[in-house]
């Protein structure tokens, strides 16, 4: 039986985690200086994430996710939220919840000071994220992704018997 991990993760070793950089596969200018704070803890369905971003970069590919929900509670520092196609100054104690299905979104820090953030939400086996800007969809299933263009989908409308 594998050990189990911490239910605490105290401040100082929160410090101590090393922050480990992870650039958005879709958009080299999404820059993220994370802390996997759910991963550490052992949870399984859940992410949540300590994360940093530096002057100039992206938070992620604008997106929206068909099944999970994802959620923001900003820390510190500002930053700029596209939501819908809208834009909104964001800052510290400012928090934004997607529900699945919501408009797509994503976030920049146009500033000198780091923009640091708390980010979570739903770990389902299976997803589907759009990315309107770029034209792809990511399917996921059980932490495997596949990525494909929109343009290349067919919609078939089926009737329910």
């Amino acid at each position: 039986m594998a050990a189990r991990k911490p239910a605490l993760l105290s401040a100082a070793k929160i410090r101590r985690m090393k922050e480990e950089k992870f650039v958005h596969f879709l958009n080299p200018g999404a820059i993220r200086h994370t802390r996997s704070l759910g991963d550490a803890a052992g949870l399984q369905t859940l992410g949540v994430h300590l994360v940093r971003l530096k002057q100039g970069d992206d938070s992620t590919e604008y997106h929206f996710h068909h099944q999970d929900e994802e959620w923001v509670y900003i820390l510190s520092g500002r930053g700029v939220a596209e939501i819908g196609g809208r834009t909104y100054k964001i800052a510290g104690g400012d928090f934004m919840g997607f529900v699945a299905n919501s408009e797509p979104h994503a976030m920049r820090n146009p500033y000198k000071q780091d923009f640091v953030y708390l980010v979570g939400g739903n770990r389902w086996p299976m997803d589907v994220c759009d990315y309107p800007r770029i034209g792809k969809r990511r399917y996921r299933e059980n932490g495997n992704n596949v990525y494909l263009d929109l343009a290349s989908l067919t919609h078939v409308k089926r009737s329910r018997k």
